[in-house]
């Protein structure tokens, strides 16, 4: 990936570029008193195409991790932050911990303490304790490593070995594993971790993974950041009684190209499914505000032969309509359930070692449903209710006052042919109330969980 990497700026760049970047370059923020500048937690792009997938396009039977990277900069540590809490010495280059927990109102530093969430990749990642205490420490987070077992690492059978070999460069999960294991701490940093590695990104591995991750290990929480367009019918492996298992909605939007629409295993009756936002720091009662994430609509992004991307969602037609799920146009399961931050404008930052072969500074950008993903299943996590849960049927019960409704929005793009694969309105546009990019809305406390 190291071609890739073509363009690093300091972080004096990106905070002058963010203050014009309104001028003509990129549409108005989310309304509802939504800041601009550096402030505001928007990171303008500074290139053409300022966005890579890690991993390769779906194939039949093969699933693709939805972790997407900026190219165009890369966030430094600052010793002094000229803003913000000092638990997040990257001020205007991206959301840390504290920034996540504050727009979710969550009780991050209080709840969560022996939950297990798991979260299931392809592939090794040899770096990836290692990499995770360097998140934690310079994030202010408690340490989790393996040594006192917060921290596992174990493959599809649940062993600690052997563990797959890395992957190839062309089909990187290394960047989804480090995500991944950094959302989980950002949201849940008292929760233990458990990593499941499977052989590669055939499904029937990754499917394996989940099961042995609540059938074998114990936890209670599982983050499926991956999936593929739908294929076939629900799968037992995500129907476990007392575990919550959250599925990733895509980041390919509504349809029409680039494999939008329905995705599994979102789309399974009893996944969570989880769509993405793009959250921004505002002058109103929340201090944030929200629309749906969909970075085509900069200037900057899509104008080449890989477009950054917008959350996906569906009404499937596959999986026959939950008897939870209220909405009354489509007939069949609608997705996604909830959402939280996901846009590459608006990125998490992430420590990772080995990608590009990086030196000095192995700090990236990082969005995609493959944030927001690991985000919600911490969440149900400091919530701590998963013999309670029933896939999404709790949140669709408990959402109200529980949740930020997100009501502006869309995951299209004409210019793109990027239209609905659904009839349904509320499918592809944001709406009061229920609908698909965004499901009920994203997570204000912890009462809908």
């Amino acid at each position: 990936m190291n071609s890739v990497l073509v363009r690093v700026l300091t972080a004096t760049a990106i905070l002058g570029l963010s203050a014009c970047s309104s001028a003509g370059m990129a549409p108005s923020l989310p309304s509802q008193g939504a800041l601009a500048g550096p402030g505001s937690g928007d990171v303008p792009f500074l290139t053409m195409n300022p966005v890579h997938n890690l991993c390769a396009e779906p194939s039949i039977g093969r699933a693709e991790c939805f972790a997407q990277v900026r190219t165009d900069f890369m966030p430094r540590a600052q010793l002094a932050p000229d803003a913000g809490d000092a638990r997040c010495p990257f001020y205007g280059q991206g959301y840390c911990p504290v920034d996540l927990q504050s727009a979710y109102d969550l009780p991050s530093g209080t709840a969560g303490k022996d939950k297990v969430v798991a979260i299931v990749d392809a592939y090794g990642y040899h770096h990836a304790a290692g990499d995770l205490a360097q998140y934690r420490k310079t994030m202010g987070l408690p340490a989790c490593s393996t040594a006192t077992k917060c921290l596992r690492i174990v493959n599809q059978e649940g062993n600690p070995s052997p563990l797959p070999g890395e992957p190839p460069p062309s089909d990187d999960w290394r960047g989804e594993e480090s995500l991944d294991l950094d959302m989980v701490s950002a949201i849940c940093p008292n929760c233990k971790i458990v990593l499941v590695q499977t052989n590669n990104n055939d499904t029937s591995n990754l499917y394996a993974g989940v099961k042995t991750a609540g059938s074998k290990l114990g936890a209670k929480y599982v983050s499926a950041s991956w999936g593929s367009p739908e294929s076939g019918p629900d799968n037992g492996d995500f129907h476990q009684a007392g575990v919550v298992i959250t599925a990733a909605a895509g980041d390919n939007g509504g349809g029409g190209r680039y494999h939008g629409g329905p995705y599994q295993p979102c789309s399974y009756t009893y996944v969570v499914c989880v769509g993405g936002t793009h959250l921004v720091r505002a002058n109103n009662s929340r201090g944030w505000s929200e629309n749906v994430w969909n970075d085509w609509t900069f200037d900057f992004c899509g104008s080449g032969s890989s477009p950054c991307g917008a959350t996906g969602s569906g009404c499937s037609k596959k999986i026959s309509k939950p008897p939870w799920q209220t909405d009354t146009q489509c007939g069949m399961r609608s997705e996604a359930d909830i959402s939280a931050d996901a846009s590459l404008r608006t990125p998490v930052i992430v420590y990772n070692s080995e990608i590009a072969q990086c030196s000095g500074n192995c700090w990236y950008l990082f969005g995609g449903t493959s944030a927001s993903t690991p985000m919600i299943a911490s969440v149900y996590a400091l919530a701590g209710n998963a013999a309670t849960q029933g896939g999404a049927s709790g949140l669709w019960k408990h959402h109200a006052g529980n949740v930020y409704d997100v009501t502006l929005g869309n995951n299209l793009d004409a210019n793109l042919g990027v239209t609905c694969a659904s009839t349904v309105h509320y499918i592809c546009y944001a709406r009061v109330g229920f609908d698909g990019p965004t499901g009920w809305g994203s997570p204000k406390g912890i009462g809908a969980f």
